[in-house]
């Protein structure tokens, strides 16, 4: 059985971004608080995009900053 880990981390190698933060969003060991935030923010946007644009997000600045969590913490 394959941990959702390392998963993340093929998807990540892989670039496939928005399933990797599909499942990372929902991570709670080994990451903060802000960094969940940023994953699920990152993931929301790609699925809801027009709703965080009506409410004055940057949707490309929230993408790219939860790209680079999945960067931080999961690219080998």
């Amino acid at each position: 059985m394959v941990k959702k880990t390392e998963q993340v981390r093929k998807m990540v190698a892989q670039g496939q971004y928005k399933e990797a933060l599909r499942i990372a969003k929902g991570f709670r060991l080994g990451i903060t608080q802000e960094q969940s935030s940023t994953l699920t923010r990152a993931y929301e946007c790609m699925v809801h995009p027009d709703f965080y644009r009506s409410i004055g997000k940057n949707i490309q600045e929230c993408i790219d900053g939860g790209v680079a969590v999945l960067h931080e913490l999961y690219a080998s």
